[in-house]
């Protein structure tokens, strides 16, 4: 049996003796936050993670590698002490509507949709009122805290994708064009903002944009086919700048979106995830995403059964684009970014399934709305 003060003790030698350097090795007490302090990356929290299973005799699975878990020493002992019980990823936002029944989202291409050639949806009537509904709200989100409107290409060059690390990372999701050798469709609407600030030394509050966008990747769920679009809609608002800048644009929109959830009495969580959609695939990085966390999603219910979809993201990239594109702050650093992105067509299937397709059974704030009549 190993009580949760002699783990404490023997994770504090260990963290002095293996993970810091001797000159550091002295600040780390019990209360330390690790990873607040950046004691810890990604390759010293595997080592973490095996010494822990080492002492405690038993395999760590990484649902419970969260911050919760692991933000200090005495939290590790508290959570995996022989008695303890681990945390699981935390949820940040709740709205729970369990006595619900749901609709067949299938409706969707009955009432709103058109299935499209090229693996998307093309919306209409109440559909498409209820996309401009809502992208008008976020829009006006980013007018709000200063972000200017952009328009990009609605193709992306093959090297910017390769230098951001999307082709080495997801070669089987890349869309060509033909034999186009330059070009691609993009993945995602950020990845056309970095190369204009690349080489580039930005203030603290750098650079902050929004832009809606066709996204293309080689992905399916033969199952739900609907939920896994080859080609979407995608709204983003993309921060560039130092690491409090931003933090604060993904916080004041997680609070934006939260209270919309609210007023759309839509059954929906917000909650940690991993996605390595921005960083290596290594499990590493994928744990260090979770601990720190690094990315948020927001999860629409979509089935009797609670099955949900990733709805919007909310994700910091720290300096990993401030590296790949060579874009620095002031004092020399790499600058750092994060996103928030929006996918409408899952906004829409989510809502059809939760309210169904008639308007006048649609939460008050929707038909009293100017883009959707009652």
């Amino acid at each position: 049996m190993l009580s949760r003060d002699e783990l404490e003790q023997r994770l504090l030698r260990f963290v002095r003796r293996d993970l810091v350097s001797s000159a550091l090795a002295d600040r780390v007490l019990p209360t330390t936050r690790l990873f607040e302090e950046r004691l810890v990356d990604s390759l010293k929290i595997l080592e973490l993670i095996a010494f822990l299973e080492v002492v405690t005799h038993r395999k760590i699975p990484d649902a419970q590698v969260v911050l919760a878990n692991f933000a200090s020493i005495e939290a590790m002992a508290k959570a995996f002490s022989t008695t303890a019980e681990s945390a699981y990823p935390a949820k940040i936002f709740e709205n729970a509507r369990r006595d619900r029944s749901y609709v067949d989202p299938a409706l969707l291409i009955a009432e709103g949709a058109i299935q499209t050639g090229d693996g998307g949806l093309e919306l209409h009537g109440s559909a498409l009122a209820l996309v401009e509904y809502l992208d008008g709200q976020v829009a006006q989100w980013a007018r709000e805290i200063g972000a200017v409107e952009e328009v990009f290409a609605d193709t992306i060059a093959l090297k910017t994708l390769e230098r951001a690390g999307f082709i080495k990372a997801f070669p089987q999701k890349l869309v060509r064009i033909g034999d186009d050798d330059d070009y691609a469709l993009p993945p995602a609407v950020c990845y056309h903002h970095y190369p204009y600030l690349a080489n580039q030394i930005v203030d603290e509050r750098g650079s902050i944009i929004t832009a809606i966008g066709r996204c293309v990747r080689e992905e399916h769920d033969d199952t739900h086919p609907l939920e896994r679009l080859r080609s979407f809609t995608m709204r983003e608002i993309v921060a560039v700048g130092s690491a409090e800048f931003v933090e604060e644009m993904r916080a004041d929109l997680i609070e934006r979106v939260g209270k919309l959830i609210v007023a759309l009495d839509l059954d929906a969580v917000i909650e940690t995830a991993t996605d390595p959609f921005f960083t290596s695939e290594s499990r590493g990085r994928l744990l260090m995403q979770q601990v720190q966390p690094l990315k948020y999603e927001l999860r629409l219910t979509v089935s009797d059964d609670g099955r949900s979809i990733a709805a919007a993201s909310f994700n910091n990239h720290q300096d990993h684009f401030g590296k790949a594109f060579s874009i620095r702050q002031r004092g020399g650093e790499f600058a750092h970014s994060g996103c928030v992105a929006f996918g409408w067509e899952r906004w829409i299937l989510a809502f059809f399934a939760q309210h169904g397709t008639c308007e006048a059974d649609w939460p008050i704030r929707i038909r009293r709305s100017h883009a959707i009549a009652s």
